[in-house]
């Protein structure tokens, strides 16, 4: 079986082409091995359409869940299915656990090197959600519930670089308020920009979420904060979002190469073998 390595904004995925296996692998199993032993955040699995798209996409992290939405898995997604030719233009709908998308590869020559893409309809749930930490170790925070197809809690705070995303970002995560977990944001106007880290439900902090940058735009630009496009900075690199309305969101960022290999499913995953690719 062929795995290909992709990056967006420092998001580390690895991408298989499942058309012809998805019944005949246990997904979490397979997705906790290639990530433990890749150190990637999550596996990308290319299936065929159910509806119109032109490739249906599965997301697992790295503890075996199954998330709703990923806004970098599905730009890499789409460069993987067009450059695996499972698609023949640039221009693709991807269908994910979220709904249909939207996918345009933006190339520098003929090298794939980002995307933009639709991720619906962003939904502000709660503006100012109070939580409080059951065991006593943290003081309460006061953050907006966001969704994207996936759920957001951002918090506001003076500077992500020294926010406790670790500690808080796990405890928030699995707050009796979010019965299914929920990916927490830690997001900072400084030096004239957004700044954003964010705790992946399933993964932890990861260099980039997709969908974490649109939240954080979303839940700063209701407080009047900021305005459509918002250049968010992570960690692993810078995500731009926009939107006509709140009700269609785009996201716009790189997705990178970065290597293929073989494995056998019975034997430890060999180091990723790198080629020149135009």
């Amino acid at each position: 079986m062929k795995l290909s390595l992709y990056s967006g904004a420092g998001n580390r995925f690895a991408a298989v082409d499942l058309r012809a296996r998805e019944s005949l692998l246990d997904l979490p199993a397979f997705a906790r091995q290639v990530c433990q032993g890749l150190q990637v955040d999550g596996v990308l699995l290319a299936l065929s359409p159910c509806q119109a798209g032109d490739v249906r996409m599965i997301v697992i992290n790295a503890d075996g869940t199954r998330p709703e939405a990923c806004g970098n898995g599905l730009r890499c997604l789409a460069a993987f299915a067009r450059q695996a030719g499972l698609v023949n233009t640039d221009s693709m709908r991807v269908e994910t656990d979220a709904g249909s998308r939207e996918v345009t590869l933006l190339r520098e020559g003929s090298r794939i090197v980002a995307a933009r893409t639709s991720m619906g309809a962003g939904r502000i749930l709660n503006q100012d959600l109070e939580l409080s930490d059951p065991a006593g170790r943290f003081a309460p925070v006061r953050g907006s519930v966001v969704d994207l197809g996936n759920p957001h809690f951002v918090l506001q705070v003076a500077d992500e670089r020294l926010a406790r995303v670790r500690e808080l970002g796990a405890m928030l995560e699995a707050h009796a308020h979010f019965p299914k977990r929920v990916n927490v944001g830690f997001a900072a106007l400084r030096d004239g920009g957004l700044h954003l880290r964010v705790w992946e439900r399933g993964v932890g902090e990861t260099a980039a979420c997709g969908t974490g940058a649109c939240a954080a735009a979303l839940a700063l630009a209701a407080r009047g904060l900021v305005r459509s496009p918002v250049q968010v900075h992570k960690p692993g690199g810078t995500l731009e979002v926009s939107w006509s309305d709140p009700g269609q969101v785009h996201l716009h960022g790189p997705c990178q190469w970065e290597g293929e290999l073989e494995m056998d499913l019975a034997a430890p995953l060999p180091a990723p073998r790198v080629e020149a690719r135009s």
